[in-house]
């Protein structure tokens, strides 16, 4: 299992800096797409970490619920996480759905937020 989580986290990390070039690149779009696969890779590998598994699902705040309910991570955190990134996390959500049938436009004020949200996310799961 622990094999498992690292190759999660190891892929997180190379969708961060996927993000990252297409932030350089003005391709906003692509880089919110990224940004959100991260963040599902991080709360996936915590699952599978503290449980064996995670639901299969591509919801950034039901994978979060979950993660509240292990109470392996402190609830109030996550709580405090999902109300301060509300409106990032249904642009994220959004990002995922929008990049395979629709096109939407996202600005580099959004990216940016959505950047300070993975990193405080990173820290709350991957404390080291």
């Amino acid at each position: 299992m622990k094999e498992e989580v690292e190759l999660y986290l190891k892929r997180a990390e190379k969708f961060r800096k996927n993000a990252e070039f297409n932030f350089g690149n003005e391709d906003h779009d692509l880089a919110v797409f990224h940004i959100e696969q991260a963040m599902q890779l991080l709360l996936k590998a915590k699952m599978l970490d503290l449980k064996g598994y995670f639901e299969r699902t591509h919801s950034l705040r039901k994978l979060l619920g979950d993660l509240k309910e292990t109470e392996a991570v402190e609830a109030t955190e996550v709580e405090r996480f999902l109300k301060k990134y509300r409106t990032e996390l249904r642009d994220l959500e959004r990002a995922y759905i929008t990049s395979r049938y629709y096109f939407e436009e996202f600005f580099k004020e959004e990216v940016e937020e959505a950047f300070k949200a993975l990193d405080e996310l990173r820290k709350i799961l991957w404390r080291d």
